[in-house]
């Protein structure tokens, strides 16, 4: 079977490659039809083979269907820009910081920041992948800078170190208050309330991570306490917490969840419940405890990720330890919210610590 029928029969839409001319020889069909994590075949029919092969295996570690193809077509655009200007990339070690300079300057002339950062941090993670890899000398885009992007002021805006802390401490009241959460509904909500919320507020994970957590997922036999999380794209993630979250989540589990199996969800609605909460409901349960506390700006559960990336940022914490947490797999995306880095050693979740009874100081 020819190659060109090959991708005919293929009814899962291949991104078709434009970098050599249809005069040129294509790359064999090993390079043609390279897998990605098992998924349909990205079309590098005519891709010079070793940028084939490179870009095959850049994109390979990546999980999610969705970043692999525009990662594939951002690094396409890139490499067509170069042909088109008389400087067609067939080997990595061809590729120098002019390329990429002049790459910018057009997406910066033609683009918003924010679509200049979505079409070149691709290409700047290939370039940096490329060298950790050991196939390039250096990293040529080391030096690039992505345009500042301002803040988005909606459903994700982060709260204030004063407004979380006064937040975690009225919750704590209240679930100090709560003596009898077995029995009685309002002692079990307070104790849900605050759980959630000091979890939400320490890890910064996604709604859907939160509500996807099972009791087996709070792991204590390591030396240091840990979630174990399906990220975005449907990979593995297990951030290190601190010691405050673990013996918090620890008291939950032995006085509320210690009857159910471990594959039952953590969170739920009531004590023997086996139904998890629902991210509508995590959504308004946020925005109400927002609301209580005196907080007008819209606020939501992912409010709670900026937050922990600001509050680490501000406190110092290199960027790649806040990316490793948040389980960004672009640091582009850890930029949004914050733009510094730094250098240590010690797990960043274990790091956050918000100051209580501010009010009234």
């Amino acid at each position: 079977m020819s190659v060109t029928k090959y991708f005919k029969m293929s009814k899962k839409a291949f991104l078709r490659g434009v970098w050599m001319p249809e005069n040129e020889n294509c790359s064999n069909l090993e390079h043609a039809l390279i897998q990605v994590r098992g998924s349909p075949s990205i079309n590098f029919e005519k891709y010079p083979p070793e940028i084939a092969l490179k870009c095959a295996q850049f994109l390979g570690s990546y999980v999610s269907e969705n970043t692999i193809k525009n990662y594939a077509r951002h690094l396409r655009s890139f490499f067509e820009f170069c042909r088109e200007k008389n400087q067609p990339i067939s080997k990595l070690l061809e590729i120098h910081r002019d390329h990429v300079d002049a790459y910018k300057r057009l997406l910066v002339v033609k683009n918003p920041p924010v679509t200049v950062c979505a079409k070149l941090a691709p290409v700047l993670s290939f370039l940096k992948f490329a060298h950790q890899e050991g196939w390039t000398d250096k990293n040529v885009g080391a030096a690039i800078r992505l345009p500042r992007v301002q803040k988005h002021k909606g459903k994700t805006e982060a709260l204030s170190e004063e407004e979380i802390g006064g937040i975690l401490e009225t919750l704590e009241k209240s679930y100090l208050l709560a003596m009898n959460p077995l029995k009685q509904k309002d002692h079990y909500r307070a104790w849900l309330r605050f759980i959630v919320f000091s979890t939400l507020s320490h890890v910064g994970m996604r709604a859907t991570e939160l509500c996807s957590l099972k009791i087996k997922d709070f792991d204590l036999s390591g030396k240091l306490p840990r979630l174990h999380l399906k990220i975005k794209g449907g990979e593995l993630h297990a951030p290190l917490i601190s010691d405050e979250l673990a013996n918090l989540l620890k008291k939950y589990v032995v006085t509320l969840r210690s009857l159910l199996k471990p594959e039952d969800p953590l969170f739920t609605l009531s004590p023997y419940s086996k139904k998890p909460l629902s991210r509508d409901y995590l959504a308004r349960l946020v925005t109400t405890i927002a609301r209580e506390n005196g907080i007008t700006k819209e606020i939501s559960p992912h409010s709670c990720r900026a937050t922990v990336a600001s509050h680490l940022h501000r406190n110092g914490i290199p960027l790649s330890e806040i990316q490793d947490l948040l389980g960004h797999k672009s640091m582009m995306t850890t930029m949004m919210y914050i733009r510094k880095t730094d250098e240590e050693k010690e797990s960043a979740s274990r790091k956050v610590k918000y100051a209580k009874g501010t009010k009234g100081d």
